[in-house]
């Protein structure tokens, strides 16, 4: 009986020590995660955001590596010069533009004098809704300072902070041109990252790794082509017509649908006032072109997007619209592609986690 009490006892104490161990071993792991998502936090979304970019453009390194003999840093290079020329070029008549215009609408948010412009006269001879609208847009123009009056503090400050999301557009692309260097180093590298990646999801989802890894590359391909291949394509169309058409704020309207496509918003609400405005203020010829040139461009997502989501996109618009709105306000413009990719990305874990197949 002794000797059984004696045994009881070391259980219990080798039970405490093992479970102190596991303890000391478990909150040194989460200390030291901690502290590593502490020291990486900002730089957090350029990680991420190049890998996602490293991922995408892995296939063309891939073809291109093979051209080249396998020669993996020339290939790195070659693509990041690409990218970055394509990124930085554009980029650059953009912002100063979007800085003109963001100065003009602070100026014009910071004085609170709301006003819109009246119509002109020919409007009123627009068959079917000509005198509806000219009487309703004179009395708007005419009295909406008056109606607004009241609300100028809000207004104001929903402005100001609209136009500091704006404003991170610049730092946006500086982010997306750290984020194309950081994806070269990552496919220079795509061997032991490739590696590493399949232990790591191995080593989480079990016997179903490879499985999670596939469907996690395949997502992040699709989305980036279906969804934002898509808006890129179809805002740089529309954005060149804002520009020749000679639209006011052109840079900031080219944000504004950039944000309307990725976010899943149907671009016809802009489409519509924007017509307005051509046939109001333009030559009725222009204006009948112009008009035509944005219906047909912001409907190419119809005819782009059935035919890329034919090929494995099954994602709720309403999980793209959440992660990229709020990607971009968690991460600025670039959160606007981050959040749409990393939402869609843990939306197909989820559904391949739960399934039985």
């Amino acid at each position: 009986m002794a000797g059984q009490k004696n045994l009881s006892e070391k259980e219990k104490s080798n039970r405490v020590s093992g479970a102190i161990d596991l303890i000391l071993k478990v909150g040194t792991l989460f200390l030291m995660i901690f502290l590593c998502f502490k020291i990486l936090k900002p730089f957090l979304s350029l990680l991420l955001w190049g890998l996602i970019i490293a991922i995408i453009l892995f296939p063309v390194f891939q073809q291109l590596n093979r051209w080249l003999g396998k020669r993996y840093k020339l290939s790195s290079i070659l693509i990041m010069v690409v990218a970055l020329s394509l990124l930085v070029f554009p980029s650059i008549w953009l912002v100063n533009q979007l800085v003109d215009g963001l100065q003009f609408m602070a100026g014009f948010i910071s004085e609170g004098d709301v006003q819109i412009p009246a119509p002109p006269e020919s409007v009123a001879d627009w068959p079917l809704i000509g005198e509806w609208l000219y009487g309703n847009w004179l009395q708007f123009s005419q009295h909406l300072g008056e109606s607004l009056k009241g609300f100028m503090p809000q207004i104001a400050t929903w402005g100001e902070k609209m136009v500091g999301a704006l404003a991170s557009t610049g730092l946006g692309v500086l982010q997306f041109a750290v984020s194309i260097i950081i994806a070269g180093i990552f496919l220079i590298f795509f061997e032991k990252g490739s590696d590493s990646g399949r232990k790591v999801f191995k080593k989480l989802m079990g016997e179903r790794g490879e499985e999670f890894m596939d469907i996690s590359l395949h997502t992040i391909r699709n989305v980036a082509a279906g969804i934002l291949g898509v808006a890129v394509i179809q805002t740089s169309l529309m954005g060149l017509g804002l520009v020749l058409a000679g639209i006011p704020l052109a840079a900031v309207w080219i944000i504004v649908i950039l944000i309307m496509t990725v976010a899943q918003i149907p671009v016809l609400l802009f489409i519509i006032p924007m017509i307005i405005y051509l046939f109001a203020f333009f030559e009725p010829g222009p204006a009948i072109l112009w008009s035509l040139y944005f219906i047909v461009t912001g409907l190419i997502d119809n005819v782009l997007k059935p035919k890329i989501m034919s090929k494995g996109i099954d994602v709720p618009m309403l999980v793209i619209f959440l992660g990229a709105l709020g990607g971009f306000g968690a991460f600025g413009f670039i959160g606007l592609f981050l959040g749409a990719i990393i939402l869609s990305l843990a939306y197909k874990l989820y559904l391949t986690w739960v399934s039985d197949q």
